[in-house]
């Protein structure tokens, strides 16, 4: 039984939060971006990649730590810490806020999770494992990818 519906979610001009600045965050960062999200960081450091997003006007970065104001008018929001508890009080201030919240460290704690996702010539691909083993996925997703390319995994 599945226990997320896959589904197409148009980001597409809405406010997105994403709480951390690390590798995770970076990643989801980048999806939502593709999506044409408008993208606020909140996180006391963040990585190179996400710093060339911020100066070139791709996001925004708020340098401190996560207060439930930072929720006030946002669509979706991303607990992406390396801290389990700062992860916990994020989805308990999105889901008390009404914003649809993506535990990144947590499928059990999600509304929504991020597939594995394969672009080609207009089309997207989303592998998902439930939020269980998203190594697995991206597995899949890439074995997906050597089929559709005629290579020979």
């Amino acid at each position: 039984m599945m226990r997320f519906l896959p589904i197409g979610l148009s980001v597409a001009g809405k406010d997105c939060l994403v709480v951390g600045g690390g590798e995770v965050g970076t990643r989801k960062v980048r999806n939502l971006r593709k999506a044409d999200a408008r993208v606020t960081v909140v996180s006391p450091a963040i990585t190179d990649e996400l710093s060339d997003l911020v100066e070139s006007g791709e996001a925004r970065w708020l340098e401190e730590a996560f207060r439930v104001d930072h929720l006030a008018g946002m669509f979706l929001a991303v607990a992406a810490t390396d801290d389990r508890e700062g992860n916990e009080e994020v989805v308990r201030a999105a889901r008390e806020s009404g914003v649809l919240i993506c535990d990144a460290s947590s499928s059990d704690s999600s509304q929504v999770i991020f597939g594995a996702l394969l672009e080609d010539d207009g089309v997207t691909v989303a592998v998902f494992s439930d939020g269980r083993d998203p190594g697995l996925a991206r597995r899949k997703r890439d074995r997906i990818s050597d089929l559709l390319s005629g290579k020979d995994s």
